[in-house]
C-alpha cells in the first residue's frame, strides 16, 4: 500500500494507493490525478518511509519510474 501526504493549494491531503504501479499507471492518464509540482511532505511505502530527493508528486513519480 502506498500512502502520499502531499500539500494540494496549500491544503495538506493524503491518499492511498494499491501499489507503486497504479500511481505510475495513474499519471500517465491524461488528465492525471496528482500534479506534478504538488510537494509531498511524507510518503510511506508498505508502513516504511521513503526518502524522496524531489520532494514532489513529480519527484515521486521518477523515483518508482526509475526501480
Amino acid at each position: 500500500m502506498l500512502e502520499i501526504h502531499y500539500l494540494k493549494n496549500g491544503s495538506k491531503e493524503i491518499t492511498t494507493i494499491e501499489s507503486p504501479e497504479r500511481f505510475l499507471a495513474s499519471q500517465y492518464l491524461e488528465v492525471p490525478p496528482f500534479q506534478d509540482h504538488y510537494p509531498v511532505e511524507e510518503v510511506f511505502l508498505d508502513g516504511k518511509r521513503i526518502t524522496l530527493k524531489e520532494r514532489t508528486i513529480g519527484g515521486l513519480f521518477n523515483y518508482f519510474n526509475t526501480k
